[in-house]
């Protein structure tokens, strides 16, 4: 296939390296900036155009990835509209237009619908533009404007990963929050775990054994089943010393005073929900 990408960021990069290793011609990648669509492009290398006026995007590939920012998306999806729309362009039968935002959904792409099948091809995966992640261990999520591009999703979807559901936009807001509290917010708690052992002069790497024990539980246990710790096991002397310690802590999240939530807090809503659920 003769691909576009329309967004040159983090989702875009791995996506786009994995059609490259599929044997995919990447032939052009439009980015907001010229120089953010030349950076991918020189990643990926061979002869990819890279430009940052929606009027100078092809309308002759068979897969259009529209990787860009939520806000954005409708407004983007017209403008490529537009573009196929000033060519005079007909429906397609082998053109297919997918976008990868979780929060939004397929009916963003209903203009496109003229020119080719639309959708939703949404990995479940944490992207940084400086990592090329390894999709075929990703989680796809797939939804289509009707029976028949759903089919040329998941067919897609496959080709990157053997997980792949279809998934509508409202099981997406749900999957979504779930991966946002899951993998987002337990990083942000590394972060501040990595605060502390900073004070104390000890490396983050004492955590590994710790962090890898606690996911691999999870592959077989409830994430309740593998709780463990002093608020699971109602050790208030230690829940006491660990909140005492926090006063003396000097790190950037626990002298934070513009925060509305204090660290204090947020140790005590986790002990409180382990507690409570333990009770049940």
């Amino acid at each position: 296939m003769n691909v576009v990408f329309i967004g040159a960021g983090n989702i875009a990069t791995s996506l786009a390296f994995a059609l490259q290793r599929q044997g995919h011609r990447i032939v052009q990648i439009f980015s907001r900036t010229t120089t953010s669509a030349q950076q991918l492009a020189d990643k990926l290398g061979g002869n990819i155009m890279a430009t940052n006026r929606m009027d100078e995007v092809h309308t002759d590939a068979d897969l259009y990835v529209l990787a860009v920012r939520d806000g954005v998306l409708a407004d983007v999806a017209k403008q490529l509209t537009n573009t196929f729309t000033a060519r005079n362009e007909t429906s397609g039968i082998q053109r297919l237009f997918v976008h990868v935002a979780c929060t939004q959904s397929v009916e963003v792409l209903e203009p496109l619908r003229r020119f080719g099948l639309t959708g939703v091809l949404y990995p479940l995966q944490t992207f940084v533009r400086s990592m090329v992640v390894d999709l075929s261990h990703t989680t796809f999520f797939v939804e289509g404007s009707d029976e028949k591009a759903e089919r040329r999703i998941h067919e897609l979807a496959l080709s990157f990963s053997p997980i792949v559901y279809a998934a509508d936009y409202e099981q997406r807001q749900y999957l979504h929050f779930a991966g946002n509290m899951a993998a987002n917010f337990s990083n942000c708690l590394y972060a501040i775990a990595k605060e502390a052992l900073d004070e104390a002069h000890l490396p983050f790497d004492v955590l590994f054994p710790i962090v890898d024990e606690t996911a691999r539980k999870i592959h077989t246990m409830t994430p309740r089943e593998a709780q463990s710790g002093p608020a699971a096991r109602g050790d208030e002397v230690t829940i006491q010393k660990h909140l005492a310690l926090i006063d003396r802590l000097s790190t950037p999240t626990a002298v934070d005073t513009h925060s509305p939530v204090s660290l204090k807090d947020m140790y005590r809503f986790f002990t409180h929900n382990i507690q409570t659920v333990a009770k049940n």
